[in-house]
């Protein structure tokens, strides 16, 4: 009986220790920097939302928010090396809707699990993005591009940010709906796709309308279609997909996640810690530059709103005849 009621008082001591071992590391979170992966190339749309909100987060959580670029494979090794970091809290990642959203639907045998592997914290927010093109192409509007390329089949090549990004599955779906023939030109991430168009190598780019502007006011690209279904008032004599009969109604989002297995107390430090950043007026200065709609909103809303974007995708996908394959 006395070994008994040992084993029982020996059970609930560890108990107790666990469950004060878990306050004393929410209490204490966090105690050395957080690392935030970013699956893409620095200066894209990702990594600037993910730095501009991290350095306001910072000021919140006392403690430094080091971005780190893990770029290549359709955004796959960087959210693989999220999913596998301790969930402790002192890693997360940032990314847009292609690793989460697209990727199941591309890729047959992905490292990760789309839910189960990530905790979401919050959508930072919405994007407004763009299609453009070179300044030496010989179109000006969606229209003449689609005629171009009906009249040139294979000539016109598309930058995309690999096989399940955002610009692909735009490329996809225009040439189903359109009748045309474009090729996609893989690149690691949103800069180098940029930067390729820029230079003539390829000759459309998908990117957020704040980021492409600067080039447009230049005279370097020139606008051809507002993703969405509404035009953007920086330029409103740009016709919105949805006018031209060629938006999916996809979203585009920037959010950030932990490690599926990260505690809920740290969880929920850590959205606080983040809608206090984009609260703020550096912030929303940097949202209204970028073209941004600040989101916000609590982890589960975020994964209610993954979870009904992700089946989207897949109805999208189902359209255009993607067929998952090995991931790369």
């Amino acid at each position: 009986m006395a070994t008994s009621s040992m084993k029982a008082s020996e059970l609930w001591l560890t108990v107790l220790l666990f469950t004060f071992g878990l306050q004393v590391h929410a209490q204490s979170y966090p105690a050395r920097p957080v690392r935030i992966i970013v699956p893409y190339a620095a200066g894209g749309a990702v990594d600037v939302t993910a730095r501009a909100a991290a350095q306001e987060a910072v000021k919140v959580l006392g403690q430094p928010m080091l971005v780190e670029n893990k770029p290549g494979a359709s955004a796959i090794i960087g959210m693989q090396a999220c999913a596998s970091s301790p969930p402790d809290g002192y890693t997360l990642c940032a990314t847009s809707s292609s690793p989460l959203s697209l990727n199941p639907h591309v890729f047959k045998n992905l490292p990760y699990d789309p839910e189960s592997d990530f905790a979401p914290v919050i959508n930072l927010a919405r994007g407004y993005s763009l299609l453009a093109t070179e300044q030496g192409a010989p179109f000006n509007t969606m229209k003449e591009m689609i005629a171009y390329a009906k009249a040139n089949p294979g000539k016109l090549n598309w930058a995309t940010w690999g096989a399940a990004s955002i610009p692909e599955i735009y490329l996809r779906w225009t040439g189903r709906e359109a009748g045309i023939n474009v090729t996609a030109i893989p690149y690691k991430g949103v800069a180098p796709a940029l930067a390729a168009v820029l230079a003539g190598e390829s000759h459309i780019t998908y990117d957020l309308i704040g980021s492409l502007m600067p080039h447009i006011r230049a005279g370097k690209l020139k606008a051809l279609a507002v993703v969405g279904s509404s035009r953007s008032a920086l330029l409103p004599g740009t016709p919105s997909l949805a006018e031209e009969g060629l938006d999916p109604g996809l979203q585009s989002y920037f959010g950030v996640f932990a490690p599926g297995k990260t505690p809920k107390s740290v969880t929920d430090q850590l959205n606080a810690a983040f809608l206090k950043a984009i609260e703020s007026s550096g912030f929303r200065e940097f949202a209204r530059n970028q073209t941004l709609d600040v989101v916000g909103g609590s982890p589960v809303e975020f994964a209610e709103f993954l979870r009904k974007d992700r089946a989207n995708a897949g109805r999208v996908f189902a359209a255009i005849g993607v067929r998952p394959a090995n991931a790369p």
